[in-house]
């Protein structure tokens, strides 16, 4: 799937994402690559930091919408390995 398509398998997805009131946990980032806000880390002199976690399955409706191969390929993992 592209990023074009995530938030298109259903409409709670896609409300989630649109973000018009509040900062959205659940956003398309470089690459094209889904990922969900799952925590908060402290930074230095900075204000706090989220994690976010790659989302292979819509939380609302059960899609699948990447896997963990094209989540590797996207954020360059792939090449980082064979690099190694």
């Amino acid at each position: 799937m592209s990023g074009e398509s995530f938030g298109n398998c259903c409409a709670e997805l896609k409300e989630a994402m649109s973000g018009e009131d509040f900062e959205p946990l659940i956003t398309v980032g470089d690459g094209g690559i889904l990922y969900m806000s799952v925590g908060l880390i402290e930074m230095e002199d900075e204000e706090p930091g989220m994690i976010d976690h790659p989302v292979f399955f819509c939380p609302f409706c059960g899609t699948k919408l990447q896997t963990a191969d094209e989540v590797r390929v996207k954020s360059g993992a792939i090449e980082d390995e064979a690099a190694s």
